[in-house]
């Protein structure tokens, strides 16, 4: 039986060099790709400040303690999605969909909420 894989890469918003690089196994829909690859990066304890992740579906994902200083959320659905102690400063959040996340401890400085 063959596998097929395929490769996600978190990468920054201005650089555009790799922050983190996983595989997605079959079975996973390819909507979700990012939030996988996300949930990897934080349980590898990968510096994300900065990511790119504008509109990627990453509901119901666990990010706890992830460093997105910087990133760009925008679009981004985290309904449902855990920021507990997420260091969120200078994120960009604009329209993202926030409904029912917890974010109990996250750093919110200097965080652009517009339309969330």
């Amino acid at each position: 039986m063959v596998h097929n894989m395929t490769t996600i890469q978190i990468k920054h918003r201005y650089t555009n060099a790799v922050l983190f690089e996983c595989e997605v196994p079959d079975g996973i829909e390819s909507g979700l790709h990012m939030r996988h690859a996300l949930e990897k990066a934080c349980d590898s304890g990968a510096n994300l400040r900065g990511a790119y992740l504008t509109g990627a579906n990453l509901s119901d994902a666990n990010l706890t303690g992830a460093n997105l200083i910087g990133a760009n959320l925008r679009g981004v659905n985290l309904s449902g999605v855990y920021l507990i102690g997420v260091n969120l400063i200078g994120v960009n959040l604009i329209g993202a969909n926030l409904r029912g996340a917890n974010l109990s401890g996250a750093y919110l400085t200097g965080v652009n909420l517009r339309d969330v």
